[in-house]
């Protein structure tokens, strides 16, 4: 990521914040930017992300989660993704699967495709001592892509909730900026008919910004 791309990211990430937080303090006086960020501590908000996405990328069954080469299309980032991750709940079965922050997920699609939401469950591996860390990600999303019978060009995604997993790969820049790949799959697992399992994969950069 460029200096000038990584600037527009971490502008895109404050935007969103001050977006996601307004709702806060509606039944309030008007509040800083700090105070929003404090209630948004309060309601347990770990960290905001934003960025953009490829989407429709294509997989191989011996390689599921990395992208080929091919479809890496510049002309396919196609999706403002958002992401709101809550700290995880003191809650001893929760500590059991090791403490997995909860991940609220947009992903829209400004070019009329797939659009999603998710919700899914975050952990956070730090790579020994260095400012890397990588995360997988289990979840179900909801999408208003087709379902079947799609044209030429869209996905038959079978069901209208899917699993979805995948994994960051990021850098803690300083202490509050993360910049991190993402790669993410949705499908139905072929339960919802083996005719309608298209599938459909994304990967992208994002930006975070931490309020912990």
């Amino acid at each position: 990521m460029t200096g000038r791309a990584l600037i527009h990211a971490k502008s895109l990430v404050r935007s969103m914040a001050a977006g996601a937080l307004i709702g806060l303090s509606v039944a309030t006086a008007p509040a800083t930017a700090d105070e929003l960020l404090d209630m948004a501590r309060q309601f347990g908000v770990s960290e905001l992300r934003a960025g953009v996405m490829l989407h429709d990328v294509e997989t191989s069954w011996t390689n599921p989660i990395l992208a080929n080469i091919d479809s890496l299309d510049p002309n396919k980032f196609q999706n403002l993704n958002l992401e709101i991750l809550f700290r995880p709940p003191d809650l001893e079965w929760v500590r059991w699967l090791g403490s997995p922050r909860i991940g609220l997920e947009a992903s829209l699609n400004f070019t009329g495709k797939e659009s999603y939401a998710r919700l899914s469950s975050v952990w956070h591996i730090p790579i020994f001592d260095t400012p890397f860390f990588y995360e997988p990600m289990l979840g179900g999303t909801v999408h208003n892509g087709i379902l079947s019978n799609a044209p030429a060009g869209r996905r038959n995604l079978g069901c209208r909730f899917l699993f979805q997993y995948g994994f960051n790969f990021g850098a803690n820049v300083s202490d509050t900026t993360t910049v991190m790949l993402t790669v993410e799959h949705s499908s139905h697992l072929w339960l919802c008919g083996v005719n309608t399992n298209d599938g459909i994969n994304r990967a992208g950069i994002r930006v975070g910004f931490k309020l912990d």
